[in-house]
């Protein structure tokens, strides 16, 4: 009896072991697990960016599911690239929800620390071509948001500028570099309005100037 007990433990903690490690369970099946490979910008990039330049990435997390579930896009997050110094950064704006001391709302961080938050490599820039001296304007603009230390938009409600999401941040900025007139594709679901992120594979409105997932998809 006292053997039947030990074996029985000693299964248990086989199986949970099996578990965590993502290895083979005793059944043969491989149970999947996702891991992230910080993507990085090839060093070639970095000559040719652009103060104002967009970049998007595709996020891991919660809200990033649920963000393509309801758009049926690849991409959930995009921030604007702005330069200090000989240092490249983006200027976007994030929910604070993950830890204590997480900044919410408009923020900046490096470029590269940016770029490795994206999933499965999924990373896109491209530069607004829409409108005149835009090099100038979109980066002074997003560093005026920065100084105003605007709160995220948890609500995902557009047209109150006094909460941010992170394309609410560049429909506000494109707006005002236009002349009042709206950039984005803009579709209804429901009672709210989405950003989506095809708006920026519109080559007449924005020059694409570097895509990770490019040559892959072309095979």
């Amino acid at each position: 009896m006292k053997m039947n007990k030990l074996m029985t433990a000693l299964l248990a903690v086989s199986l949970i072991l099996g578990a965590c490690s993502g290895k083979e369970n005793t059944t043969g099946e491989t149970s999947e697990k996702y891991v992230h490979i910080p993507p990085a910008l090839p060093d070639p990039v970095y000559n040719n960016l652009k103060p104002g330049d967009i970049i998007l990435r595709k996020g891991n997390g919660p809200l990033s599911a649920h963000i393509m579930n309801n758009t049926k896009e690849e991409y959930t997050h995009c921030g604007i690239i702005v330069k200090e110094g000989d240092v490249w950064r983006v200027i976007h704006t994030i929910g604070g929800t993950s830890s204590e001391d997480a900044v919410d709302g408009v923020q900046m961080m490096d470029l590269s620390e940016f770029v490795k938050h994206g999933a499965d490599s999924m990373v896109f820039i491209c530069r607004p071509i829409f409108a005149d001296s835009i090099e100038t304007l979109v980066p002074a603009l997003a560093y005026d948001y920065l100084e105003k230390a605007v709160p995220f938009d948890h609500r995902f409600s557009l047209y109150n500028p006094e909460k941010l999401y992170c394309s609410e941040l560049l429909f506000y900025i494109f707006k005002d570099v236009n002349d009042g007139k709206n950039v984005f594709v803009v579709q209804k679901q429901h009672n709210s309005y989405m950003l989506m992120f095809s708006t920026f594979f519109d080559e007449k409105k924005f020059l694409p100037v570097f895509h990770l997932r490019d040559d892959n998809r072309k095979g």
